[in-house]
């Protein structure tokens, strides 16, 4: 398209405002306000087209014209799909695409495949989650309306392995509704048992501080309290029967030396989840549970 010079006189608004020569597209481009608008016309195309293609390749895009499901906008998306499929799918040129369901080609097998972006260090430890290694039994490898691409929320998640009934009961662990299971819980590996954030006692005052001040108060005459910290629970010590040295014709049992007890914590007596008795506790005549009558 070519320029041309056309002069043309301007509404003496002010006083020093005189004719001024510029360019235009065409004779009946006749005022600045044209031009302006003719740019942000051209702006909002240029846009408009950037928002709407795809940044895939070819290949991309004809994955993506039968995968649908992955185009739905959703709350989090895995960063490696800006790379294209081909970062972590096989490519099937020259080949029969597998038209079933569940016919996934991979360019490794999982965890391996998911190592390469994922440290590998942060998924060891002295106890790891029964689905380690299987990072899709938890995760949607595409994108979620979960937080951190999870097929679920919590608890909801946990629950397709970990029997409801057990975080049901009359008395439920607030925390499980407020935070979820990770608020206690590492989801792949820890170096606590059971996948603990930190041991018993330190990961239970981090909410319940008053119960700092060891030992534990307990609903006893006088006010007594309860030994906890460095005490062996009773009920985790396992007896063998030996002589009396006081009177060999008859047996005592002892505790087994080779079988010590697990040290008292506050899951000794308090269900970590739920309960049908009172303050989450085990049963609901607690003290018999070691002290026997």
């Amino acid at each position: 398209m070519n320029f041309i010079k056309i002069k043309y006189s301007l509404p003496r608004l002010s006083r020093g405002i005189t004719k001024k020569s510029i360019f235009f597209f065409s004779n009946s481009f006749t005022r600045d306000f044209t031009l302006f608008l003719c740019l942000i016309v051209c702006f909002l195309i240029l846009t408009l087209s950037l928002l709407t293609f795809d940044s895939y390749s070819a290949e991309e895009n004809t994955c993506l014209a039968c995968h649908i499901d992955l185009k739905k906008p959703k709350k989090s998306i895995h960063v490696v799909l800006d790379k294209g499929c081909s970062t972590c799918h096989k490519t099937v040129e020259g080949k029969t695409h597998p038209d079933q369901k569940g016919s996934i080609i991979l360019t490794q097998k999982v965890p391996a495949l998911c190592y390469i972006c994922h440290d590998i260090s942060k998924f060891k430890g002295t106890s790891g989650h029964a689905l380690l290694g299987m990072c899709t039994g938890c995760h949607n490898p595409h994108s979620s309306d979960s937080d951190k691409l999870l097929k679920n929320d919590q608890p909801n998640l946990c629950y397709e392995c970990h029997e409801k009934t057990k975080f049901t009961k009359k008395y439920v662990h607030a925390i499980i509704n407020l935070g979820g299971c990770t608020s206690c819980h590492a989801a792949h590996t820890s170096e606590y048992p059971s996948l603990l954030l930190n041991s018993t006692h330190k990961l239970c005052i981090s909410c319940h501080a008053n119960k700092l001040k060891l030992p534990h108060v307990v609903s006893l005459p006088g006010k007594k309290r309860h030994p906890i910290d460095g005490v062996i629970d009773p009920s985790t010590i396992k007896l063998i029967k030996v002589e009396d040295p006081k009177n060999p014709k008859r047996q005592i049992e002892i505790p087994d030396p080779n079988v010590p007890g697990k040290e008292m914590t506050c899951a000794s007596c308090h269900e970590p989840h739920s309960s049908d008795f009172r303050s989450l506790l085990t049963q609901e005549r607690i003290c018999i549970k070691c002290h026997k009558l």
